[in-house]
């Protein structure tokens, strides 16, 4: 009689454990590409990784930098379906949209860029009127965009400005050739500072150039088929973020786990800049808004960057932040 009773125990143990496998949802493989080499500029997903918070969405999320031998950009191997998210500028959702590229950002992370004017100690920078005579160096792509939109903003003729093209991506190395350089406050301001000099920037948002540097991104159809996958991904993208902005020391080192060479005291400094930039204190972390991509869109109209106006609402979607 105990015999039975044991057997049937087992039986319903067995059954339940089935029962409970089939229910759980199966692990979902996930592949992100950022737009350049492992860095604190991507802590909110290095943390999400170290501390489980994908694994909590049953997500297993592989984070792949930049491959300089690899001649797809970051838009290009999500759109291909090889990855299932990027990490890219959102000036570059907008150009590839205008060019039939179904992608679409769901959360922007650098809320504002970190792309600044910057000189150092003796020459002294605050507003555009400060470049007029001095010697600018301005690298291709978004940094000439932003430059010349801003001095346009501020009503000065570029003639007034001698401009030219830095050969080296170091500012330090820049300003030894140019008054001023274009760079980032997250890396080449606290270069600076860590070398003992004096930085001076000039910031282009405040001049009415608000791009949002960094934003997640997938495709149109991802979004379709798999909402719940996105969400996910999203969800713990953001907290991975707001975990990373109330403990850069761990967001540092969560993000030498994937890059153990990284220096670590110039990478804690670079994730405290980039704080700032991430919670502007006003605006929910991740959500976008709409006044803003209008505002992108139209200054990339205008500089010929894109040929026709687009629907501002193809180009992002906050469902998944919200």
């Amino acid at each position: 009689m105990k015999i039975k009773k044991l057997n049937v125990l087992f039986a319903l143990i067995v059954i339940t454990a089935t029962i409970l496998s089939a229910c759980s949802s199966p692990v979902v493989d996930v592949s992100v590409r950022l737009k350049w080499l492992h860095q604190v500029q991507f802590a909110g997903n290095y943390v999400a990784v170290q501390e489980g918070y994908y694994k909590d969405e049953g997500l297993n999320v592989k984070i792949e930098p930049i491959n300089f031998d690899e001649i797809n950009t970051t838009i290009e191997l999500v759109a291909s379906g090889k990855n299932d998210f990027g990490i890219t500028s959102a000036e570059q959702i907008i150009v590839a949209r205008s060019k039939g590229v179904p992608v679409r950002a769901v959360a922007v992370i650098f809320r504002t860029s970190p792309l600044v004017l910057i000189s150092i100690d003796d020459i002294v920078i605050n507003k555009p009127e400060d470049l007029i005579g001095k010697n600018v160096g301005i690298y291709q792509g978004q940094s000439s965009l932003t430059y010349t939109t801003m001095m346009q903003n501020a009503g000065i003729d570029l003639s007034q400005i001698t401009t030219g093209l830095p050969t080296s991506f170091n500012t330090l190395e820049c300003l030894t050739s140019f008054d001023v350089c274009s760079g980032y406050a997250t890396d080449g301001v606290v270069e600076i500072e860590s070398k003992g000099h004096t930085p001076h920037v000039i910031w282009p948002n405040e001049y009415g150039v608000p791009f949002y540097a960094d934003v997640i991104f997938t495709t149109d159809d991802y979004i379709a088929k798999h909402p719940d996958v996105v969400a996910g991904f999203v969800q713990a993208t953001l907290k991975g973020w707001q975990t990373a902005i109330e403990n850069p020391t761990l967001a540092t080192d969560d993000t030498l786990v994937f890059d153990p060479k990284l220096d670590r005291d110039f990478q804690v400094t670079s994730m405290k800049a980039s704080i700032p930039l991430l919670d502007t204190g006003n605006v929910q972390i991740g959500l976008m808004e709409e006044n803003i991509w209008q505002t992108m869109h139209d200054i990339l109209l205008s500089n010929q960057e894109i040929s026709n106006s687009l629907d501002i609402n193809s180009l992002y979607t906050n469902e998944f932040v919200q």
